[in-house]
């Protein structure tokens, strides 16, 4: 057989590090797996699953040659996709204090969506932005020098968040809505080995009651630093536990497997069979355990691919981060830009405000005779502001601005940062005293850099604030920081009476009738009656006109720097043709009033005030 029929360049698994896949061969040493070649009868046809630990973690198609110079393939096999990856993280950082950039860098790189972090030491149950990327953090601690749990959730994830919850300084979790599919995601830090009884007993009786308030046809998934060692034999747990742990079960990792069994929970990192390096979550020394783990439902695990550590990040010395994958259907938001360009209002001041006003009364939009219809008269209008508008303040191109890095994150922190990542890479190779000197000095080098780069920011920002035009920017930046620590930034779901999440459009509809009914009518069942107006009760005496005086009381009772309605003119522009119009002035009270005047005798409105913008 041609040795070129059999080879085919395919996609590399995204948890691997493979560039190719070569029929027979795992090129990335994560483990050994054989593919069955196709073409060598149907049963071998059909390319067997490999091993967890391997790169191929997918089923290879069957192969052809399509004579342009590699394999492509074959038409039975087009239906076979590559379906979306969520990738969780779970990491005890050691302290988030200067580390928070560090880490999250650490995530866009290894495509972590959703990572849950232990011992950050920070004190509050907030919300924090960090920077560079638009990722943010949910975080709960009560002491500065010990404890605390987080989640960081990637910007593409970020808005789907719908729920928060703290029991404590060691558990915490979020609630997701990823196109129509429920996701609770908590992180958990127990106490370590040598600890009071109670204290343990007490943590998973709270972890115990936070699982409870999940759903069982909602997605599950834990993960933390839990501080027992659950072993490589599953003996008396074989549903739970994949046979393919590390080191010795002790007495407390009991705990973890009673706890599992009760709730039907697989501890994920048993499920693969990987080497040591990727098993180990915690190194300090000579001693290395396993005591950093994921837990999923039962029913789900076979929608995660695989579960590991990655043993090669320098953020912390002694504990590992562990990665776990999840492959099913795309639950990336689709991110809809809007592109429809919007007329720079803001732009509307000193000459550019005087020149709009000019020209504007340079146009024959302002008599309204008595054969013109009320809408054909407000429609030439409009369309004439905005003409005029555009020509004068220009017009923006729609796009949101991109989102910017920290101002502090600059090129002297990222090649420290570099450097620290380097010399760790060095010491993981050879523990010599030169190499664990070199990341020493390395990582106070990064420490100094970072501190050096905030201080500079924050004193250029602090004497900006305490300049005059600096004034304004205070109460800007006060509101600013007050929205990135609220946990929640925009209401996307419903729930009902019971706080669960109402998904389908039924449902949601019911509840918003039931909810106006219970706000308007209570428990009382009210009769309107007929609602029809008695020709006595019509009132017919005279009604005046509306005077221009009128007007121009409106127009100065009217808000500064709102939103702008359907027709897209602010308040800004009407007064700016009545400050800048002189002895013209009259003429804008005069059109406003003739409008109304029209509304008023046709007994109808505009459809500009029929409807609005929400």
């Amino acid at each position: 057989m041609n040795r070129n029929m059999n080879i085919a360049t395919a996609r590399s698994s995204p948890v691997s590090d493979a560039s190719s896949l070569r029929l027979g061969v795992v090129s990335n040493m994560q483990g050994c797996a054989t593919l069955h070649r196709p073409g060598c009868g149907d049963k071998n046809a059909k390319v067997a699953r490999s091993s967890p630990g391997s790169g191929a973690s997918s089923h290879c198609p069957r192969m052809m040659s399509n004579m342009h110079g590699h394999g492509g393939i074959r038409g039975g096999a087009k239906n076979i996709r590559w379906s979306a990856r969520l990738r969780f993280g779970t990491w005890n950082v050691g302290s988030l204090t200067g580390r928070s950039s560090e880490v999250v860098e650490v995530m866009r790189r290894r495509n972590i969506s959703i990572m849950c972090v232990q011992e950050t030491k920070w004190v509050g149950e907030k919300a924090r932005e960090i920077n560079p990327g638009g990722f943010k953090l949910w975080y709960s601690g009560r002491d500065k020098t010990r404890n605390g749990v987080g989640i960081i959730v990637a910007r593409d994830y970020v808005e789907d968040v719908v729920e928060v919850f703290r029991k404590n300084d060691r558990i915490m979790s979020i609630k997701l809505v990823m196109r129509g599919e429920i996701v609770s995601v908590i992180s958990a830090y127990a106490p370590q080995v040598g600890l009071d009884a109670s204290t343990t007993q007490q943590f998973w009786e709270d972890l115990e009651e936070v699982v409870r308030r999940v759903p069982r046809g909602e997605k599950l998934v834990i993960g933390g630093d839990l501080n027992v060692h659950v072993g490589s034999s599953r003996d008396g747990f074989e549903s739970i536990h994949g046979g393919h742990g590390f080191g010795t079960r002790n007495e407390a990792g009991k705990n973890i497997l009673d706890f599992a069994s009760t709730y039907e929970l697989a501890i994920m990192n048993t499920w693969f069979r990987k080497r040591d390096s990727h098993l180990v979550t915690y190194r300090s020394g000579a001693n290395s355990t396993q005591i950093d783990y994921f837990l999923v439902r039962t029913t789900r695990r076979t929608s995660y691919t695989d579960c590991k550590v990655i043993p090669g990040e320098s953020v912390v010395t002694q504990h590992r981060m562990l990665v776990l994958d999840f492959r099913g259907k795309n639950h990336r938001r689709q991110i809809k830009q809007q592109v429809e360009p919007k007329i720079k209002w803001w732009r509307l001041e000193g000459d550019l405000q005087q020149s709009f006003a000019h020209k504007m009364f340079g146009e024959d939009v302002w008599r309204i005779d008595n054969g013109t219809h009320v809408e054909d008269a407000w429609l030439s209008m409009e369309l004439t502001i905005n003409k005029v508008a555009k020509e004068v303040l220009g017009e923006s191109k729609g796009c949101l601005p991109p989102k910017k890095d920290t101002s502090w994150w600059n090129d002297d922190v990222k090649q420290a940062i570099r450097n620290k990542r380097y010399c760790y890479k060095k010491l993981g190779t050879s523990r010599s005293d030169e190499n664990i000197e070199a990341y020493k000095e390395a990582r106070r080098q990064a420490k100094k850099a970072v501190k050096e780069s905030q201080g500079k920011v924050n004193k250029e920002l602090y004497e900006k604030l305490d300049s005059k035009e600096g004034e304004q920017d205070i109460y800007k930046l006060a509101r600013l920081r007050d929205r990135r620590t609220q946990d929640i930034g925009k209401v996307k779901c419903v729930k009902d009476v019971d706080q669960r999440i109402l998904m389908e459009d039924i449902e949601i509809k019911e509840r918003w009738r039931s909810y106006f009914d219970t706000l308007f009518n209570g428990n009382k069942v009210q009769d309107i009656g007929d609602l029809t107006i008695p020709d006595c009760m019509v009132n017919r005496d005279f009604v005046r006109r509306i005077q221009p005086t009128e007007v121009k009381e409106a127009l100065r009772k009217m808000g500064r720097k709102k939103a702008v309605g359907p027709d897209g003119i602010p308040i800004e522009a009407w007064r700016s043709l009545e400050k800048f119009g002189r002895e013209r002035h009259r003429v804008v009270h005069k059109f406003l009033q003739q409008d109304l005047e029209k509304q008023q005798d046709a007994n109808e409105l505009e459809k500009e005030y029929s409807y609005s913008l929400i």
